[in-house]
């Protein structure tokens, strides 16, 4: 079982890494509708993540960060792909692969959730939702 504490870092390290993630590939595309999306979604995942931050501030913790042989190997993933090509299906996909990753970790944190926070288990299932929409919308890009 996991407790408030852990989810919310879980929340803050998928958040982290969906906001680094886009902020790499927002930059290789001039399709402002496809722009517009990814900006709406580094919004979502910055104030989600701030949510959990103050959260776990709250509790007298701090998040803990994604790992650098984390991020190097998504950054390294991404660009390679994006070397190739780098069309709003393309990045869109890639998208979708992250959203899917974040949902099924944050799914099974949420099945080893000791439910003692109603307040953290409602933010993780926003997190959920939020990740499904970001699937949803990418999908129109494909």
């Amino acid at each position: 079982m996991i407790n408030d504490v852990e989810l919310l870092q879980d929340i803050c390290e998928s958040s982290e890494m969906g906001r680094d993630s886009i902020m790499h590939v927002i930059k290789l595309t001039d399709d402002p509708g496809f722009r517009k999306t990814l900006e709406t979604q580094l919004t979502e995942f910055a104030n989600m993540y701030d949510t959990a931050d103050k959260m776990l501030q709250e509790r007298g913790s701090r998040p803990s960060s994604v790992g650098p042989v984390a991020k190097a190997a998504s950054y390294v993933t991404a660009t390679m792909k994006t070397l190739k090509e780098n069309t709003p299906s393309c990045i869109a996909e890639m998208m979708i692969q992250g959203s899917t990753m974040g949902i099924t970790k944050l799914t099974r944190q949420l099945n080893e959730y000791d439910g003692s926070d109603d307040s953290a288990a409602r933010l993780a299932q926003k997190q959920l939702k939020t990740e499904q929409a970001n699937i949803d919308e990418m999908k129109k890009f494909l």
